[in-house]
């Protein structure tokens, strides 16, 4: 009986024992994971710091871009309205005048051409206009061009060729070609009276 109490004694201590090295083992793992969690978060904040420093320079210098940048693109954007606005006030007007107005406006930018285009067989290639209106304007005043053919343009052909309105007139030797279209005239209007146009068309109510 007396052997049996001290096996339940011995029994008892090794459970304790191993009770008091589970509590350690348990405490140590504990303190480990803290540690972890708080160098992970230490980290965090210190990564967190990098970031909103590498951040802020990085906006600092977008907003930098961004304010030297905006004065040049309201330039190019009031630049772009105002030739637009041009353009489409000159259309407006070239689409209200006659056939008659706009064939001598192409006469008369084909006298330009005229001299060039004396003693050479010449092709033209025309969208826009009738066949009949433009043979009557050549009998009329360029009766010394020799034109051996007359093709008219489809829509597409036009717009890749940027004859919308007019003639493109092409020596048959190929060593002359000449552009006597409406969107020509329209250039170079705006690019010589770019400025008394704009004072017409907006009167000074479009500042920088």
């Amino acid at each position: 009986m007396e052997e049996f109490r001290s096996t339940e004694i011995l029994d008892k201590e090794i459970q304790e024992d191993a009770r008091r090295k589970a509590e350690k083992l348990l405490k140590r793992a504990d303190d480990d994971c803290q540690k972890i969690i708080d160098d992970l978060n230490e980290r965090i904040e210190v990564v967190s710091k990098e970031k909103q420093v590498l951040y802020a320079g990085r906006t600092e210098a977008l907003k930098k871009d961004l304010d030297a940048a905006l004065p040049l693109e309201k330039e190019r954007f009031l630049v772009s309205f105002i030739d637009s606005s041009i353009i489409k006030g000159i259309n407006r007007f070239i689409d209200g005048l006659s056939n008659e107005k706009r064939i001598a406006l192409l006469e008369n930018l084909l006298k330009r051409y005229e001299s060039k285009l004396v003693d050479k067989k010449l092709a033209i290639k025309f969208h826009g206009f009738q066949q009949d209106e433009l043979k009557k304007m050549f009998q009329k005043h360029f009766n010394k061009l020799n034109i051996e053919s007359f093709v008219s343009l489809n829509d597409d052909a036009a717009k890749e060729l940027h004859d919308e309105y007019g003639m493109i007139i092409e020596s048959t030797d190929k060593s002359v070609r000449c552009r006597v279209t409406i969107d020509e005239l329209i250039e170079e209007i705006v690019d010589t009276y770019r400025y008394e146009i704009a004072e017409a068309l907006f009167g000074g109510r479009i500042s920088q």
